[in-house]
């Protein structure tokens, strides 16, 4: 599920998350919910908009309205009622449409919001309206698209500066396969990691074991320990083997991990083989060329 809101109106996303950071100048900061009920750490984000905001729009008087730069004076203490008038609009929306639709997820919500200048700011219909200081959010789920395909590193336990230079061309497929994340694979088809993640699924067989690959074979991070301790603590047995595409049939779900986006649920994943499959409870996400 996803919404917009604009000045604190809430409608169906009629902008991309993409499209409202690449077609406005401005500010921006990316949120997380907690428990759907609160922004982690809400200060500092309201910190950093506003930081970034003065560093960005002040140099430019002549091209911003006066009142948006008044605005920028009061400082968090007028940012942050407006950043939460913005979370709480979005919250309220989703919430009243997950009812409508009679669904209950408990994922947590990403929240992206931009403050940009009054003088582009686009409606709806497509025409321009001064609105003084603008602000934007585009709050959805926090679930991820990633793309399988073909790749290794050389030295996947260590992590050197190398490994920037060469994955140069795989970020350029993410880019152009307009995913969060590649997930690579080896020659047989068994996945590692992520060019920046540790990738684990959750099997469909009623246990939830987690299955990741052995520390021998990718980069370790931190947020994969803090996995591997709850898996612990809650009694589960990792199957430490390189999950399998050919076997993605079997999963339940799956999600790459980083200390950037910590867990990050996967809605959607393309598979170079273009078989198209579905998970236990029939729902679509795996989605192929």
């Amino acid at each position: 599920m996803v919404v917009l809101v604009r000045n604190g109106e809430a409608s169906p996303p009629w902008l991309t998350k993409q499209q409202l950071l690449n077609d406005y100048r401005g500010a921006y900061t990316t949120a997380r919910t907690v428990g759907r009920k609160a922004i982690f750490e809400l200060s500092m984000h309201c910190e950093r908009l506003l930081d970034t905001a003065i560093a960005v729009l002040r140099p430019r008087p002549g091209e911003v309205e006066e009142k948006a730069l008044v605005f920028l004076e009061g400082g968090t203490k007028a940012l942050r009622p407006e950043l939460v008038r913005e979370c709480l609009v979005a919250l309220t929306y989703l919430e009243a449409l997950e009812a409508h639709e009679a669904q209950d997820s408990e994922m947590d919500y990403q929240v992206a919001t931009l403050a940009c200048q009054c003088c582009s700011h686009v409606t709806r219909s497509g025409s321009t309206r001064p609105t003084g200081a603008s602000m934007s959010s585009h709050c959805a789920e926090a679930m991820v698209k990633v793309a399988a395909h073909p790749a290794e590193r050389r030295s996947p336990t260590i992590k050197d500066v190398q490994w920037v230079q060469d994955r140069q061309h795989l970020e350029q497929i993410q880019k152009e396969a307009g995913v969060n994340e590649v997930i690579m694979s080896d020659s047989d088809g068994c996945i590692t990691e992520g060019l920046h993640t540790n990738f684990f699924v959750a099997l469909a067989d009623g246990s939830l074991s987690p299955q990741t690959a052995s520390k021998k074979r990718v980069l370790a991070g931190t947020v994969r320990k803090v996995v591997l301790d709850v898996a612990s603590e809650q009694g589960l047995v990792v199957r430490f083997e390189c999950p399998s595409l050919a076997e993605a049939k079997l999963w339940e779900s799956c999600f790459i991990c980083s200390t950037s986006r910590l867990v990050k649920p996967v809605c959607e994943l393309t598979m170079p083989e273009g078989t198209r499959r579905t998970n236990s409870t029939g729902e679509q996400w795996f989605l192929v060329p």
